[in-house]
């Protein structure tokens, strides 16, 4: 019988949907699966994730989980106290991935390479939260911000994009979306006249989930810097493309069947 295999994944939205491929092999290898991660992330998987078990990472209190005896656990923390912590917990291999790989091949094909796992090539192309895309070319989603200001190109950048798609045809529009970081380039946005367009939204949707459904719901195509709600564009199958600006697109380029960086 194999080991378990147990997933510590803390971090922001892009780094938990970067963990789902390699969590999604190990299951597929043969192992069962403990998935530790944010709760509001956790809400993203449905009910084809329920052979894998997902608990809430912040209930450990940094403390090692239980039930290791024998486990193979995979964490991204790189330190060695809790690394040792692990083994003394009773876990046959603790294996520390690279939170912040900054060059060499992508994210996942490097953490496949530490944990000695062949990734296969469709890992990288299929949507790890399914296809749901409607083949629609009406609504244009765009997210200017990120969790870095660094990481964001120019609100300029975008709304040309923007006034670009609503002259193209008169039945199209643009949603414009936000999280809790963007607030000033939320304030930026509503000095400039796009913002009153008639056919603009503005919108900030406040978990996770909500978002993940106002996705599904009006993003025939998604824009946006590198950040999580990317990564979940990507990961529904919506059309996605991705601006980099400080960070190295081919380690962290979502996953994802249409994607373009």
């Amino acid at each position: 019988m194999k080991s378990a295999v147990v997933f510590l994944r803390g971090g922001g939205l892009g780094d938990f949907i970067l963990t789902l491929p390699l969590v999604k092999l190990a299951y597929q290898n043969g192992h069962s699966v403990r998935l530790y991660g944010r709760s509001q992330y956790l809400k993203l998987l449905d009910s084809k994730w329920s052979e894998i078990e997902c608990l809430d990472i912040d209930e450990l209190n940094g403390n090692p989980p239980s039930k290791l005896g024998g486990s193979i656990v995979v964490s991204f923390w790189n330190d060695k106290e809790w690394k040792e912590e692990m083994e003394q917990a009773g876990a046959k291999q603790s294996n520390v991935i690279d939170p912040r790989p900054q060059a060499g091949d992508s994210f996942l094909m490097q953490a496949c390479l530490r944990l000695g796992w062949e990734l296969p090539a469709n890992y990288m192309t299929d949507p790890i939260l399914d296809d749901h895309w409607n083949g629609q070319d009406r609504t244009f989603w765009i997210h200017p911000g990120s969790g870095g200001l660094n990481k964001n190109f120019p609100l300029v950048d975008f709304l040309v994009r923007a006034q670009d798609w609503l002259e193209s045809r008169t039945d199209r529009e643009v949603v414009f979306s936000f999280g809790e970081a963007d607030k000033d380039v939320k304030k930026k946005l509503s000095l400039h006249k796009i913002s009153q367009h008639p056919r603009v939204r503005i919108v900030e949707p406040e978990t996770v989930f909500e978002l993940k459904n106002q996705l599904l719901s009006h993003a025939d195509q998604y824009l946006g810097n590198d950040s999580g709600p990317g990564h979940l564009a990507a990961n529904l199958g919506i059309p996605t493309e991705i601006w980099f600006r400080s960070t190295n697109a081919v380690v962290w380029k979502p996953t994802g069947p249409r994607l373009q960086c």
